[in-house]
């Protein structure tokens, strides 16, 4: 286990937890309004371009915001199974502790600021598609 103390642990492991409380609700109210808001409500019976351009953008932003949601609880999960692993705080790149302010600011944060520094660096720029 990290140099985190366990009172530390247990304040984000509540933080953890309460965010992702607060994140099952947001996405189900998102679901629930989604559901309620079909293509052909949103665009009308006879849509014309501008009406179908426009719900396929509504729709595709409600699907992102799904999607991140259930990243960011992805997230949470596996900062909650890194604490009960006893391996939360410790960053998997370099063994070296990941310290409580940068996890009080950020509690699912899986490396130390040094490699995640060189993780952004090495991996800032993905491939663009080409013609």
């Amino acid at each position: 286990m990290s140099k985190l103390t366990m009172r530390q642990i247990q304040h984000l492991e509540q933080q953890l937890r309460a965010e992702r409380a607060d994140l099952l609700e947001a996405a189900r109210a998102e679901l629930l309004r989604a559901g309620e808001e079909s293509y052909t409500a949103i665009a009308g019976e006879v849509p014309d371009v501008c009406d179908q351009a426009t719900a396929t953008s509504i729709t595709d932003f409600d699907n992102e915001i799904a999607r991140r949601h259930g990243e960011a609880i992805r997230d949470i999960d596996e900062a909650l199974q890194r604490i009960a692993e006893h391996s939360y705080g410790e960053c998997p790149d370099c063994g070296s502790e990941i310290g409580y302010g940068r996890l009080a600011a950020f509690p699912t944060a899986t490396r130390c600021i040094g490699c995640q520094t060189v993780r952004e660096r090495v991996y800032a720029h993905a491939p663009h598609p080409t013609l």
